[in-house]
């Protein structure tokens, strides 16, 4: 616990003064959107398995003759769920003789105090939301932990980018091939209104009349909207969300905080779209251990993410971007 400053500047005691944990302000942090716009998957597996069926083509013109045609193809599809967890470790006491001796308690069980209860809720489930947004679900690329060294979000679990882009490069074998959309180019703010209706341009016209989100990075949302003002197609009193449509589809843009920073979009319907979850539960309910006067806090939990369909995904993204 860093809180040299606080010592610095207010003593190294604790001086009852109406403080308390209001008064204790913390900078705001990027709540878990991505899974919110996905369909949840409850399961007690770790890989989720799924199967892809197909039939090639049947009908053909009449003759008396017995000419079969058409057949079945099917294969598998697995999402990978994996297990994540939160250790964390403190010495409470540390805090008593400060002015945030407030979160002590004349407890002798430290992880009855009140520090213990703020930290889950005000700093370790909001900072563990945001590392899971921000690094994991758009960006991540799991890596297994070396022994002994911890990781980090950024490599806990394949994020939406990983996960699309290996279904781009499939040979269709092991997992259906996700539709790459060309002729969009990187996105560019100046440009990003015609990109999007291109882009929907190029999904296949049995996928274009299905109400999908077409989802891009957060800034690219703002981007959006102003070219589209900037071309005389903004009304200002549309019904709330009308106007991140795009026009004469049924299609509408969303923009994820999970790949902000990049220059890629894609699509498919939400059921699609699968979240999946092992003792999702566990994420914020926390197992707490005291030894002598040291406190420690953990919790894991499985997730996992990834396509029922991957023919029913269209994305801008390749090996070249």
């Amino acid at each position: 616990m860093d809180i040299a400053n606080i010592i610095a500047e207010y003593g190294a005691y604790y001086l009852k003064s109406g403080q308390n944990t209001k008064r204790v302000k913390q900078l705001m942090l990027q709540p878990a959107v991505t899974p919110g716009f996905m369909t949840p998957i409850k399961t007690d597996e770790t890989i989720y398995r799924l199967a892809n069926s197909s039939m090639t083509s049947l009908v053909q013109g009449f003759q008396k003759g017995w000419t079969p045609r058409g057949g079945v193809k099917v294969i598998p599809n697995e999402i990978a769920l994996r297990k994540i967890k939160i250790d964390f470790e403190e010495y409470p006491d540390d805090l008593e003789a400060t002015w945030l001796g407030f979160l002590a308690s004349d407890s002798v069980n430290r992880k009855e105090w009140p520090f213990v209860k703020w930290l889950i809720e005000t700093h370790i489930i909001p900072k563990m939301k945001e590392e899971m947004e921000l690094e994991a679900y758009g960006k991540g690329v799991y890596a297994a932990p070396t022994p002994g060294t911890p990781n980090t979000a950024a490599s806990s679990i394949d994020g939406l980018k990983t996960i699309i882009q290996r279904g781009v490069d499939s040979d269709g074998t092991t997992q259906g091939v996700i539709n790459h959309v060309g002729g969009v180019g990187a996105l560019d703010a100046a440009t990003i209104f015609d990109q999007v209706e291109s882009f929907v341009d190029g999904i296949s016209d049995v996928y274009k009349t299905k109400k999908m989100n077409i989802f891009l990075p957060y800034e690219y949302e703002r981007a959006f909207l102003r070219d589209k003002r900037a071309k005389g197609f903004y009304t200002i009193s549309s019904a709330q969300g009308i106007h991140k449509g795009v026009d004469f589809t049924p299609q509408q843009i969303v923009g994820l905080p999970s790949i902000a920073g990049e220059n890629w979009m894609f699509a498919t319907p939400k059921d699609n779209m699968l979240y999946c979850t092992k003792k999702k539960a566990n994420q914020t309910n926390f197992k707490l251990e005291e030894s002598k006067r040291q406190v420690f806090l953990m919790c894991d939990w499985y997730e996992g993410m990834g396509f029922g369909i991957n023919e029913a995904v269209f994305t801008t993204l390749d090996e070249t971007v």
